[in-house]
């Protein structure tokens, strides 16, 4: 067997692994119906009324969880067919669905294209409210329009009168859907759903929200909770004509389950009666005059036998029988074919867990290769600071500056976690410490030589700016005796600088830059220490699965997601903007701000920033090459993953037209060439501002709906 093969018939046992396990979790997930909790309220509310109605509590007790029901031949139909449901989305087009944050983000983008962005503003509250409205009524639209279609269109209707074949109701008949129909209902509602989020994120900003409450969404929560599983029941709930003209309860749906010729095509709505009201579908109940109702297909239709291969192959004999009567059967199974073979692809399926688990080990290994580059460069400079007037010493010193600083300019781009400031989850502004830029500052690293500043066990306190890489740039890569402090600074006019002399600086600086080095070192240590296995990388590994520090994945993923701010803060604006000038520059152009300005390393810099950006963005080696592309294509919304690498390649192309070495001298040479790069740059953050932060962010989990 292929390795190919291997690897596809390995993913397809633990995606069948999974989808049989998926029924049971069900229970334990919000955003299904069948939650144990939302079950839970629905039989205190079937036990409630039966004992207002008269009946002692065991009565109300046995009548709700009664066996003729929930242990009825059609019952139990409906529990296999939810297994066998499970296992068939696993092998064949379970990956394949629309999904409403790709829509989202897919609308956000023509939009976007084609309008431009607005400037509205409104309080977040608000924004919620009017969101969580509209998409609650888009998508109860859209459920109506699919589901009356199911009533009117023959072919359609073979395929949902396998729902209405059931002869009892129980919540789990909510599932009791043929896959065909269960994929046009989830498709039209991430349609609405996701056209209409799309709308308010390019309206209002990326960052909109609909009401939450539990993670949920809230109209939805409280739809679910008053009584929704009782739709799907015996149990008699009437909100009488005046609610019912505009919300639908759980006896108008059983009406709609009746055999009665009188309730035929009654009550298509989910949630909204005013569809029904106006297509002329609307029947109304009574609270105090329960009806007598039988479920089922009509005495006169065919029957549809409670078992699974019933339930699912008897839509298509339907069909076949009719298309052989219109003589369609060759263009039929061509059909067929193609669409069997559309939904075979070897193209593994990924989940929260594994992308968060292939970040862990992309931002581990950076770090695991900093802490050794730092200890290399702490090896080299204690040698030149042991021998200061060895030029060997000191270059040896300088490349193992080049190698470190190039892995840290890497791990730049990842700075979540512990590597963040104050202000992020987890952060301990370990990157402060270790890289200042562009807080450096020659005049004060000049002083401290001449104070002997770095000596005495309060160097770790001393300001990042005369501390970490930035700081050791200045002591390895600067010669002469010149300074750079005001005429009128006491190092000059006391003449303390001058006093040293070309060798007694020389010593300072490897003595400075050995303390500066070893300090880099502890907080290399630090770093790697507080990612090691049973630290940060845990914590984002287990998210939303015992992780003390990110409740959910989400949560997980939003750290990581900020984190990409930086390649605009700090690789677009602070290292090519600003001295590009657009960016706090007013003097045309500002090359006096061009990053590493004593090693000539900026465009280097700008490189390794990039190659760590991608390591978010398209994975690494070590985290199987997942990254957020592949969980753009998890979405639904693969053509912003090629959109995604596409702006890559742009910014790729930008950066190697520039020669290697300082920004500054291609600033003065080709500026244009810089401004390539800006605007690729710009390209690509917008991307991720915009459509990026709307497939990734705007998710709010939705409470499934009716099927039927």
């Amino acid at each position: 067997m292929s390795p190919a093969l291997q690897d596809l018939c390995g993913d397809r046992f633990r995606a069948v692994h999974d989808a049989l396990r998926g029924p049971v979790e069900a229970l334990l997930d919000p955003s299904h119906r069948v939650f144990a909790p939302f079950v839970l309220s629905a039989g205190v509310i079937a036990v409630a009324l039966r004992c207002a109605r008269g009946l002692p509590l065991a009565r109300a007790l046995s009548g709700t969880l009664s066996p003729r029901v929930w242990a009825h031949p059609s019952a139990l139909a409906d529990y296999r067919l939810v297994a066998v449901r499970a296992l068939l989305r696993a092998l064949t087009v379970g990956p394949a669905r629309v999904s409403s944050v790709a829509v989202a983000a897919l609308t956000l983008s023509w939009l976007r294209t084609t309008l431009g962005l607005p400037a509205l503003h409104a309080p977040a509250l608000l924004v919620g409210a009017m969101l969580s409205v509209a998409a609650f009524t888009a998508e109860d639209l859209a459920r109506y329009v699919v589901h009356r279609a199911m009533h009117r269109v023959p072919a359609l209707w073979a395929f949902h009168r396998v729902h209405h074949s059931a002869e009892v109701l129980t919540p789990v008949t909510l599932y009791r859907t043929h896959p065909v129909e269960g994929a046009l209902n989830q498709g039209a509602a991430a349609l609405a759903v996701g056209m209409v989020t799309g709308l308010f994120a390019w309206a209002f900003g990326p960052a909109v929200r609909t009401w939450h409450l539990f993670g949920l969404d809230a109209l939805a929560l409280a739809w679910t909770l008053a009584g929704a599983n009782l739709r799907h029941s015996h149990v008699w709930l009437s909100w009488g004509p005046r609610v019912e003209r505009w919300l639908l309860s759980p006896a108008q749906h059983q009406v709609h389950h009746s055999r009665d010729p009188a309730h035929a095509d009654k009550n298509l709505g989910t949630a909204l009666a005013l569809w029904d009201r106006l297509a002329g579908s609307l029947y109304v109940t009574s609270s105090t005059h329960p009806e007598r109702l039988r479920f089922g297909l009509a005495d006169d239709a065919a029957p549809i036998a409670h078992t699974v291969p019933s339930m699912l192959l008897t839509p298509f004999a339907t069909l076949f029988q009719r298309a052989r009567r219109a003589a369609v059967i060759p263009r039929a199974a061509t059909l067929l074919v193609i669409a069997l073979t559309a939904t075979c692809s070897t193209e593994r399926a990924v989940d929260r867990a594994t992308l968060l688990q292939g970040f862990a080990r992309c931002t581990t290994q950076l770090h695991d290769g900093f802490h050794s580059a730092a200890s290399e460069l702490a090896r080299t400079t204690a040698a030149w600071a042991d021998a200061p007037a060895s030029t060997q010493s000191r270059d040896a010193a300088r490349a193992a500056w080049e190698a470190a600083i190039d892995v840290w300019q890497r791990a730049e781009m990842h700075r979540y976690g512990p590597a963040g400031g104050f202000d992020v989850v987890a952060g301990q502004n370990l990157r402060a410490n270790l890289y200042a830029w562009p807080d450096v500052n020659r005049c004060l690293l000049e002083q401290r030589l001449v104070s002997r500043g770095w000596e005495g066990a309060g160097f770790a306190q001393l300001p990042t700016s005369v501390r970490g890489l930035a700081a050791l740039e200045y002591l390895l890569f600067v010669d002469g005796t010149d300074n750079a402090c005001p005429a009128d600074d006491a190092l000059n006019t006391s003449g303390a600088w001058s006093a040293l002399g070309a060798d007694e600086l020389t010593r300072r600086r490897a003595a400075y830059a050995r303390a500066v080095a070893d300090d880099v070192l502890a907080r290399a240590t630090t770093l790697r220490d507080a990612w090691a296995p049973h630290g940060f990388e845990a914590q984002l590994v287990t998210a939303g699965n015992g992780s003390t520090t990110f409740r959910t994945q989400q949560d997980a993923f939003n750290a990581l997601g900020n984190a990409l701010t930086h390649i605009e803060t700090d690789l677009r604006d602070l290292r090519v903007g600003r001295p590009l000038g657009v960016f706090n520059c007013t003097t045309g152009t500002c090359p006096g701000a061009v990053e590493s300005p004593w090693a000539l390393r900026s465009v280097s810099h700008i490189r390794n920033n990039l190659a760590g950006a991608r390591m978010l963005l398209e994975g690494c080696p070590a985290g199987d090459n997942l990254g957020f592309d592949d969980r753009l294509v998890s979405v639904g919304a693969a053509p912003l993953a090629t959109r995604m690498r596409t702006l890559l390649a742009a910014v790729d192309t930008a950066v190697n037209a520039l020669p290697d070495g300082d920004l500054a001298a291609s600033l003065a040479r080709d500026r244009a060439s810089v401004q390539r790069l800006y605007d690729a740059l710009k390209g690509l953050t917008d991307f991720l501002k915009t459509e990026f932060v709307a497939t990734l962010q705007i998710t709010g989990s939705r409470i499934e709906g009716d099927n039927d």
